[in-house]
């Protein structure tokens, strides 16, 4: 049974390979940051330990999103010329998603 740290670092190494192109050297601390901090929201939101592979796909494609949109923190939108771009809560769907999807377990 991998610790809390133990699966941060290899969560961290699967998403960055998924990154491929958008991932930023010297960025391996903040992501693990994002990795601990979205991996925490999702264990007490399911219900499950940190080392369920369940939760996985969802911290996943929330640690990506979260990773891509850093800068626009607390944005809900945002125009530059004729590009638009919509931000939704990534906590929010990932909640939905997981609650959604019956991964969460209920005490």
């Amino acid at each position: 049974m991998l610790k809390e740290n133990e699966v941060v670092l290899v969560y961290a190494n699967k998403i960055k390979k998924l990154l491929g192109a958008n991932y930023m050297e010297e960025t391996d601390e903040v992501l693990r940051e994002i990795v601990e901090e979205i991996t925490s929201i999702a264990c007490d939101i399911s219900n499950r330990e940190w080392n369920d592979e369940k939760l996985f796909p969802y911290i996943s494609k929330a640690v990506r999103a979260e990773y891509l949109t850093r800068g626009a923190e607390g944005l809900l939108s945002n125009t530059e010329g004729s590009i638009s771009n919509s931000f939704e809560d990534i906590i929010d769907k990932m909640r939905s998603n997981i609650i959604k999807n019956g991964v969460r377990r209920l005490k």
